[in-house]
C-alpha cells in the first residue's frame, strides 16, 4: 500500500511537471480584431517596454499614443518598463510630453529605480552605497534614500602612466553597504579601483548590477558598451559574479515593482518586443505576456522560441489595440 502511494504521489508530482511544461512550451496565441476586447478586460496592470514598442527612434510606434490613452480612461494602470539605468525617471517625460503620451514619473520603472529600493530595503535609509554608474543612477539611489559616497580619490581626474593610483590609506570608508553598478559613460581606473576595494576588503559589501545590457543603441546607428562593460570588468577582477542583477530578463524588478505597490500579478500582462529580455522578464516574473513586432523580434522567432521566451499573446503592434477598440465604439 505504501509502494502505490508513493508511485501515486510520484506520478502525480510528475503529471504537474509535465502540465507545467505543457503550459511553458504551448504556442503564442496571436490576437485577432474580435479578440482584443475581451483580451484587454482580462488586465488592469499594463507594463511595457519602450522602444520598439511605444517608440521608434524619436517617433511614436503608429496607434500607441491613442491605444494608452483608451487604456487609462479603461481604468487600467501603465507603468514604462525600462533596463535603462543610466536616466533618471524625470528624463523621459519631456520624451512622453513630445510623442503626446500621458505619463508621470511614477509611471516610470527603471533598474536604477529597483536598485535603489532594493537597497534602501535592505539596508535602511541612509545606508552608504558606492555607484558605478551615470549621474542618473546617482540621482535615483539619493532619492531613494540612500548616501551615495563620492570619495576625493574617485573625484580626482589626474592619471598615472607608471600604475594605479593608490588609495590613501583610511580612505576606504568602511561601512559602505554595497557596490552598485551599472552603465557608466566616464568609467575609470580609479572607479574600478574603488569599487575593488570596496567589494574585496569590506566584510560583506554587495554587488548589485543594475542590468546587463552588453551593448546600447546611440544616435549615430551604432552601438556601444552598456552596463555589461562596467560589471564584467568588476566581475573579472574580484573573481565573482554579482550578488544580485536588478533589470530583464531577470524577475527581481517585476518582483520590486510588485511589492512596493500591492499589485495583482495575476490582472497584469507584459509588453515587449524582445523574447530574451521583456518576454523572459514577464514570464520569470509570473505575468502574462504580449510580444508586438515593431521592434527586434519577429514572429518566425516568436513561433519557434522555448521555454520562458514563448510570449502568452503576440500582436503586430500595441497601436492595432487602440484601433480595434475604437472600431468596437461605433
Amino acid at each position: 500500500a505504501g509502494m502505490r502511494i508513493a508511485f501515486g504521489a510520484a506520478a502525480a508530482g510528475l503529471s504537474l511537471a509535465v502540465l507545467h511544461l505543457w503550459k511553458r512550451q504551448a504556442a503564442t496565441k496571436w490576437l485577432d480584431r474580435e479578440d482584443i476586447e475581451k483580451f484587454v478586460d482580462q488586465y488592469d496592470t499594463w507594463l511595457l517596454d519602450c522602444d520598439g514598442v511605444i517608440w521608434l527612434g524619436e517617433e511614436a510606434v503608429q496607434g500607441v499614443p491613442e491605444t494608452l490613452a483608451e487604456l487609462r480612461r479603461r481604468g487600467k494602470r501603465i507603468f514604462f518598463v525600462s533596463n535603462n539605468a543610466s536616466k533618471h525617471r524625470s528624463t523621459y517625460l519631456s520624451k512622453f510630453q513630445k510623442l503626446g503620451i500621458e505619463a508621470s514619473v511614477d509611471d516610470v520603472v527603471t533598474s536604477a529605480l529597483g536598485a535603489a529600493q532594493y537597497v534602501v530595503k535592505k539596508y535602511g535609509k541612509g545606508a552608504k552605497v558606492f555607484a558605478c554608474g551615470t549621474a542618473g543612477l546617482i540621482h535615483e539611489l539619493s532619492d531613494a534614500g540612500a548616501t551615495v559616497v563620492q570619495p576625493q580619490y574617485v573625484m580626482d581626474t589626474t592619471t598615472s602612466s607608471s600604475g594605479p593610483t593608490l588609495l590613501p590609506l583610511g580612505e576606504l570608508d568602511m561601512d559602505i553597504k554595497a557596490v552598485v553598478a551599472g552603465a557608466d559613460w566616464t568609467l575609470t581606473h580609479r572607479k574600478l579601483s574603488y569599487a575593488t576595494l570596496c567589494l574585496t576588503c569590506i566584510p560583506g559589501c554587495e554587488f548589485i548590477a543594475t542590468n546587463r545590457d552588453r551593448l546600447v543603441p546611440a544616435a549615430d546607428g551604432r552601438k556601444y558598451p552598456g552596463a555589461g562593460a562596467t560589471i564584467g570588468a568588476l566581475e573579472n577582477v574580484i573573481n565573482k559574479p554579482a550578488n544580485v542583477t536588478i533589470g530583464k530578463p531577470g524577475p527581481m524588478l517585476l518582483q520590486i515593482l510588485f511589492d512596493s505597490s500591492g499589485l495583482d500579478k495575476s490582472r497584469a500582462i507584459m509588453v515587449g518586443d524582445r523574447l530574451d529580455t521583456d518576454i523572459e522578464f514577464g514570464r520569470k516574473g509570473g505575468v502574462d505576456t504580449l510580444l508586438v513586432l515593431t521592434g527586434v523580434s519577429s514572429r518566425e522567432l516568436a513561433d519557434s522560441a522555448v521555454g520562458d521566451q514563448v510570449a502568452d499573446y503576440g500582436v503586430k503592434s500595441l497601436g492595432d489595440i487602440g484601433t480595434a477598440l475604437s472600431l468596437l465604439k461605433k
